[in-house]
């Protein structure tokens, strides 16, 4: 059995920050991370190295039409989409900080009231569609020339460094600087801000492109967690399967598996949820891989951590396990040897 894991979010994105993990007893993970050998990558974020899993090239923006078709109706489109989530955009000294709608509280009908509300007013952009309270998708007009910024990389950051490039940035700049007067004056907004929650005050577009053909699953079994990770795995053929646990899982001769659980917590530096994140990562995952690695019913483990710094693939075999000399004494004492 061949089993790849995937695990965004798991190497702590401050680096000069310490004493952040230092005291967790995660014997599982760091077993897994000390014995392995590590490829140095190229920085990506998780989308883009989930995609190049699956075997899209780096140039392929396909991000919006592949979460599309992993929503629960599974539509598949032919025409460019874009991704264009709710958003809170708030001021901290003197930066615009971007949150993304996990924080928001966003309920159906706020949502459809909001989505129906831009579709009347900006119906020369294109047309909005709300699959999800927090998954909204535009259907633009024409054939966009812009590259945009994704929407986990500009997440609890200045926005100003993640705006658009390319012949139509300006345009889209303004489109988008005119949809924020229009949430900020919108009654749903005055009713939220009344209730002490937070305005959904703008748009994230992103992930602009066209649904590539048909994909090369690159396992037997597919286990995703995102609803990007499910529209791969519909792009390759195959219906994602969903398990909390590794007991959980079907038989399979290889499998891939997609663990985001760290991912929200540490975009946000949210180092309470991020432990807690690490604990299940340790008790429901690393704990059983590594038994089944010990006892060879696992051949062969690959660890893939995405990163914007740079992103690291581990490879370990039963053998190599057997290394003892080779360890590392605590998840942060990796990431940090991983950056000097």
């Amino acid at each position: 059995m061949q089993v790849q894991l995937v695990i965004p979010g798991l190497m702590w994105p401050s680096e000069q920050a310490r004493g952040y993990a230092d005291a967790l007893h995660l014997p599982a993970l760091t077993t897994l991370l000390g014995r392995a050998s590590v490829t140095r990558n190229a920085p990506a974020s998780p989308e883009r190295c989930l995609s190049s899993v699956f075997g899209l090239d780096s140039s392929t923006f396909a991000d919006a039409p592949l979460r599309r078709l992993g929503e629960e109706d599974g539509l598949r489109t032919t025409e460019p989409l874009l991704c264009a989530d709710p958003t809170h955009l708030h001021f901290s000294r003197d930066h615009l900080l971007l949150a993304d709608a996990s924080e928001l509280e966003i309920h159906p009908d706020e949502a459809a009231a909001l989505v129906a509300a831009l579709n009347d007013t900006f119906a020369d952009v294109g047309h909005f569609e709300g699959v999800t309270p927090t998954h909204w998708y535009l259907a633009p007009k024409g054939n966009p020339q812009v590259r945009f910024a994704s929407l986990g990389d500009a997440t609890s950051r200045p926005v100003a460094f993640f705006m658009p490039e390319g012949d139509d940035a300006r345009l889209w700049e303004r489109t988008a600087n005119e949809i924020q007067v229009f949430l900020h004056n919108h009654a749903i907004n005055a009713e939220r801000e009344r209730r002490g929650l937070r305005a959904i005050n703008s748009v994230w577009f992103w992930g602009l492109g066209c649904l590539p053909g048909m994909l090369e699953a690159p396992a037997q079994l597919l286990v995703m967690s995102s609803t990007h990770g499910r529209g791969l795995a519909r792009a390759a053929g195959l219906e994602p399967v969903e398990a909390a646990r590794w007991s959980d899982l079907p038989p399979a001769d290889s499998v891939l598996l997609e663990l985001d659980m760290l991912l929200g917590p540490s975009r946000y530096m949210d180092i309470s949820r991020w432990h807690d994140a690490l604990h299940r990562l340790e008790t429901d995952w690393c704990a059983p891989v590594l038994d089944a690695l010990r006892s060879r019913r696992i051949s062969r483990l690959v660890i893939t951590l995405p990163d914007e710094r740079g992103s690291r693939e581990l490879n370990l075999t039963p053998t190599r396990l057997l290394q003892f000399w080779r360890k590392v004494e605590s998840l942060e004492a990796f990431t940090i040897l991983q950056y000097l």
